[in-house]
């Protein structure tokens, strides 16, 4: 008998329905996408990252270090006493740095993500291409700042939900401030601090601000000891706080999915009114929702591994094993701001490729959802 090829018989309706539903676009081609960005621009790309979004960090751990050693060498001050006003003004720098510097990058690295297959990708070329994303993304400061402005306020929201109900349950950040020796306590701030990962960051000045809040909840919270003046973690939270976390948890989820392609629908069309983005933005999120949920929570969710397993982990057991004998050592407490601060700028030049790859995603797969409609 002859055997019929099937792929040789027409499709019926059925599967012929399917294939035209079929979305074209998948993850793993945005995702191949991205890297051929880093791949076809890396000199530009990285430039604005360290210029834009890491030296935010580097400076204010440097500010930080500086008038700390300063402080408690020249001044005779206590590091208790110097600690909290130090870094209040770290994070006021930070914020007024960053308010610019994230605003014009976020443009910048999206405008190479959105040109870079008609960018010529020679080396000596790579400097005309960061002035040119530079100046793309300031002839579109206002909606860019605009959109900088309703994301991190939304978040923030979401963050204050999220924060009450982990602070109630011993899970927040601003329920430690040190980390204790033994390897329980290691383990429990690796999970909070973890956790703390979880949420997106509403950008500069919010950062900063969220920053500063939680560490004055830490300081009036009596948590000096690493979490051992606190009782147990509620086991029964109320409804109430599982309400305003729950809320909390929602608005962020909703607000990265519909929004994180803001940038990239400003870069693409011409410098228009601070908010003519948001409709467009909504209405191309809308109509891929799940897939925009699914992709950009699944990119999250993998750097946020990532940097547990490559930088929580290690700077916990650290911060927990080898700070406090390099202290008891010297018999000061100059160890303390030292490793502070160079956390702080490990953790910033991590944010110079992190931040981008971010960025370069969302606008590869805002490029590619406006072709699958």
């Amino acid at each position: 008998m002859q055997q019929v090829i099937p792929s040789a018989l027409p499709l019926s309706g059925e599967r012929a329905a399917a294939e035209r539903t079929a979305p074209s676009v998948t993850f793993g081609a945005v995702l191949q996408s991205t890297l051929a960005v880093f791949v076809r621009h890396p000199l530009p790309i990285l430039a604005c990252g360290l210029v834009c979004f890491a030296s935010v960090g580097i400076v204010g751990a440097l500010v930080y270090a500086a008038l700390m050693l300063h402080g408690m060498a020249a001044a005779q001050s206590s590091y208790f006493a110097l600690a909290a006003r130090t870094f209040y003004l770290q994070m006021q720098i930070q914020a007024a740095i960053g308010a610019l510097t994230f605003l014009v990058g976020r443009g910048a690295i999206t405008w190479i993500a959105l040109h870079a297959s008609t960018l010529a990708d020679a080396p000596q070329r790579a400097r005309a291409i960061l002035w040119a994303a530079l100046g793309a993304a300031l002839r579109r400061w206002q909606p860019l700042l605009a959109a900088s402005l309703l994301y991190g306020a939304l978040i923030t929201v979401s963050l204050v939900g999220i924060t009450w109900m982990l602070r109630e349950m011993r899970l927040d950040l601003s329920n430690y401030r040190w980390v204790r020796r033994d390897a329980n306590s290691i383990l429990n701030i690796v999970v909070v601090r973890a956790i703390a990962q979880l949420p997106p960051d509403p950008g500069s000045p919010f950062t900063e601000l969220y920053s500063a809040t939680r560490y004055y909840l830490a300081r009036q919270g009596g948590s000096s000891l690493g979490g051992m003046l606190y009782p147990p973690a509620v086991a029964r939270p109320s409804p109430l706080l599982l309400l305003a976390g729950l809320a909390g948890a929602l608005l962020a989820f909703a607000t990265e999915t519909l929004l994180c392609m803001r940038a990239a629908h400003i870069m693409r069309a011409p410098p228009s009114g601070p908010l003519r983005w948001l409709t467009p933005t909504l209405r191309l999120s809308l109509s891929h929702f799940w897939r925009v949920a699914a992709w950009r929570w699944g990119v999250r969710l993998a750097l946020v591994a990532l940097s547990v397993a490559a930088l929580t982990l290690p700077i916990a057991l650290h911060q927990g094993v080898v700070i406090p004998l390099v202290v008891n050592e010297v018999r000061a407490y100059w160890p303390y701001p030292v490793n502070i601060s160079a956390y702080a700028i490990g953790a910033a030049l991590i944010g110079a490729f992190t931040i981008p790859f971010g960025l370069i995603f969302e606008a590869r797969m805002y490029l590619a959802l406006s072709q699958d409609r």
